[in-house]
């Protein structure tokens, strides 16, 4: 039975470290974010405005092609950040912020909808929920050179819009995990009580699945 989780959240709230525990406890395979050159960016960081548009639907059409390749492969996948929040949180902040017209949010909306009412979708999707402070810290720690100067500010912004987004998101289950003060990588008990919980939440897709299977082989 081909399983497929995602695992969402702000920058530094510990997306990775948790796929990569959960690829190695149920054996399913791990898809990172990968890194795709996108031909808008360099123009985007020029001029926000002019660009925003073209530049996030491209990201939107490589997003889809990751989720399309999980989606068709046989194997039991999980995904490290998905589509939706793509839409959901980054390109929306930078419509919140000014540098998308209404015409083109609109229009940005319009495509994303429509691509995303005709997906197999995640059978779960995990939210980790944490501070910003808790992602800052976080971010300090393993100190990547493309993330020293992140602005806080920033990280507020975007996890206002997670909270929304996961208060409203209907095309699939999803999992809220407070992992304030939770130090899954270090604690395998904290760990163990999170993996239960996404166990317990998978099942019923698990039997859903096999429901349909019998009443297709039997049919």
């Amino acid at each position: 039975m081909k399983n497929f989780l995602a695992i969402a959240g702000n920058i530094g709230a510990g997306k990775t470290s948790l796929a990569q525990k959960l690829s190695r406890s149920l054996g399913w395979t791990l898809f990172e974010e990968p890194f795709a050159e996108n031909p808008y960016l360099e123009r985007f960081y020029q001029d926000m405005k002019a660009w925003a548009f073209h530049c996030e639907t491209s990201f939107l059409a490589q997003r889809l092609q990751t989720h399309l390749h999980i989606a068709q492969k046989p194997d039991s996948f999980i995904q490290d950040r998905c589509l939706y929040e793509g839409a959901e949180i980054f390109t929306k902040n930078l419509y919140k912020k000014g540098f998308l017209s209404e015409t083109d949010w609109q229009t940005y909306q319009h495509l994303y909808q429509n691509i995303a009412s005709n997906l197999r979708h995640p059978d779960l999707i995990v939210y980790l929920q944490a501070s910003p402070q808790h992602c800052l810290n976080n971010i300090k720690r393993r100190a990547r050179d493309l993330e020293k100067n992140i602005d806080p500010i920033y990280l507020q912004e975007l996890h206002n819009l997670y909270e929304e987004w996961i208060a409203n998101f209907h095309f699939c289950p999803t999992l809220t995990v407070n992992i304030e003060n939770v130090d899954f990588v270090s604690d395998d008990g904290a760990y163990q009580k999170i993996f239960k919980q996404i166990r317990h939440q998978l099942e019923p897709a698990q039997l859903d699945f096999l429901k349909n299977l019998c009443y297709n082989t039997n049919r």
